[in-house]
């Protein structure tokens, strides 16, 4: 039954005409499970030569042993038939890595569309984290986006002798929409790349409401409480063929939406999934920081972790952590410390959007789109990227958050712009 409704679902997104928005997918929810986990554009590559690059960017005598498996950053890359072509940089959404199936869905567009394509993992992700973040606390926008700039160059370096590189573009969903606008920013001055374009899907503006937004979610099918949570998680993951291959699997929201994507679920279960897709990035930010500033929060500092190391107990330890107890016990302390924020919010104005607003107002290679029903914008926020893109910006009307940016017309929007710098839309 599972397979039959998706097909029906693929036949319905797939056959709908492109000259008026018939995005099918009425509420937001069912559009951010469904369809941000399904490509519904034809004519996109099924496959694309994507090859893994690894980089040492940390001393790896910085990084415990117990995370052997991300010590070296890692990034994909696809190569044009022809070395002379241009290049665009791929940002993963909150928490996901350059493998991340959403990734590869933009990879394979823009290389279809003729482009070198480099993808890179959020800042949040645990590949980041370990093995790219000069202070392993993300969060703050200008310190997180350094280290990815940081990043790109190396990966660049890595492939240049592969490519002719005619000009250099950049886009990014979700929280990696907000980087791309951070990483113009950044390289006006550094000008390793001067970017003819910048695209942003579904961009937040203010990241720690829209992370708490997605937090209560969870709280409220769950009533908060740890063993409704792990009640959720493990019946749902319990449905994975063949179960999960390691206690280090990287699960997320991928992994999630495509369990659940053809099930018939009510608004409150739809939310709860989405809220724990993002309570896993949460539960990540908190366990590895934790671990890798030696806060002591969860873990003693002392503790010596070894590649035989079991996880299990320091993982236990964070219990299911939300993203305001990540800010509040392990964040604010060590940027307090480091003389970086002295409250909470110093936190939110660093990792705001509107820290770059007079730049945003200005720049006319960037380019934004949402969705009037997006999750994890509030009427402020809308407004606030109406009064500063105007017309470089793009409101659908429905979409949720990410779920339509694979649908056909949502693909030809955003090729129009990054290719010929026109952004048109009709509603």
């Amino acid at each position: 039954m599972k397979k039959l409704l998706s097909k029906v679902v693929l036949f319905l997104l797939l056959s709908l005409t492109a000259f008026s928005y018939n995005f099918p997918i009425e509420d937001p929810y069912s559009a951010t499970i469904i369809g941000s986990s399904t490509m519904m554009t034809e004519g996109i590559m099924e496959e694309i030569p994507l090859k893994v690059y690894e980089i040492q960017i940390k001393d790896p005598k910085d990084i415990p042993d117990a995370f052997w498996y991300a010590k070296k950053f890692k990034f994909s890359f696809s190569k044009q038939p022809k070395k002379k072509a241009p290049l665009i940089f791929v940002l993963a959404g909150t928490g996901s890595d350059y493998s991340a199936t959403r990734v590869k869905f933009m990879q394979r567009i823009f290389h279809t569309a003729g482009y070198h394509t480099i993808a890179i993992s959020s800042q949040m992700s645990q590949q980041f984290m370990i093995s790219a973040s000069s202070n392993t606390v993300p969060g703050l926008l200008m310190e997180d986006n350094k280290d990815i700039y940081k990043a790109m160059k190396l990966a660049y370096d890595k492939i240049k002798d592969q490519v002719e590189v005619t000009d250099f573009y950049i886009m990014g969903y979700s929280l990696g929409g907000t980087n791309a606008a951070v990483l113009s920013y950044i390289d006006e001055t550094e000008k390793a790349f001067n970017f003819k374009r910048v695209f942003m899907v579904n961009p937040p503006v203010e990241l720690y409401d829209s992370a708490v937004k997605l937090d209560k979610y969870l709280d409220d099918y769950t009533g908060g409480k740890t063993e409704n949570i792990e009640k959720l998680l493990n019946t749902t993951l319990a449905r994975l063929k063949g179960g999960l291959t390691n206690e280090y699997a990287n699960i997320g929201a991928d992994t999630i939406y495509n369990i659940v994507k053809g099930d018939f679920l009510s608004d409150e279960e739809k939310k709860a999934y989405i809220g724990l897709a993002f309570r896993l990035t949460s539960n990540d930010l908190n366990f590895l920081s934790d671990i890798l500033t030696k806060s002591g929060v969860y873990t003693k500092p002392t503790a010596k972790l070894t590649k035989f190391t079991n996880m299990k107990p320091y993982l236990k330890a964070v219990n299911f952590a939300s993203f305001e107890d990540y800010v509040d016990k392990v964040g604010l302390p060590y940027y307090q410390k480091q003389n970086k924020a002295s409250s909470i919010d110093d936190l939110k104005k660093a990792s705001s959007l509107r820290i770059i607003e007079d730049y945003l107002r200005t720049s006319p290679k960037i380019a934004a789109v949402t969705n009037a029903d997006e999750l994890i914008l509030s009427e402020k926020d809308i407004a606030f990227l109406k009064d500063v893109f105007k017309d470089r910006l793009v409101i659908y009307p429905r979409g949720g958050h990410c779920g339509n940016m694979f649908y056909k017309e949502n693909v030809d929007v955003m090729l129009n712009f990054v290719n010929k710098g026109v952004l048109k839309y009709e509603d």
